[in-house]
């Protein structure tokens, strides 16, 4: 069964390989998000409607994909394929499934992660919250 998906449990941790596209504004490796105008947005398309949720707006290609993982799990659960399979995302995912509350669980994420990427960057703590889309 070829066509089936990987589940988020399998061992491989690596993100998922480049893919030949025609759009130059999506990105090669990560799901879910794409290039505007210098930034990266996010976006997830709703099971069985033809519909999006817009995720927002952000900084990094990084804080993008994080903010799409967390939406797939709640949209999508196990079967989600995610930008970073090694995360644990379990205690950002909203309370309901409603376009508002994964919003809202995105930018965590997203925040979550550049508060991440800037203590390995820069080997301190953060250095203070803030709102991870880029103004």
């Amino acid at each position: 069964m070829a066509n089936r998906r990987r589940r988020t449990s399998d061992n491989n941790n690596d993100p998922p390989p480049p893919t030949v596209c025609g759009s130059s504004t999506r990105h090669p490796v990560y799901h879910g998000i794409r290039n505007r105008a210098g930034k990266w947005v996010s976006e997830i398309r709703e099971p069985s409607k033809s519909s999006r949720i817009w995720l927002g707006t952000y900084r990094t290609p990084e804080m993008a994909a994080a903010a799409y993982d967390v939406a797939a799990l709640a949209l999508k659960g196990s079967y989600a394929i995610l930008n970073f399979p090694e995360s644990n995302y379990s205690s950002m995912l909203p309370k309901s499934p409603t376009s508002d509350d994964i919003r809202a669980a995105a930018a965590g994420a997203a925040a979550a992660r550049a508060r991440a990427n800037e203590v390995m960057s820069h080997g301190e703590g953060s250095s203070g919250g803030g709102n991870p889309v880029d103004k």
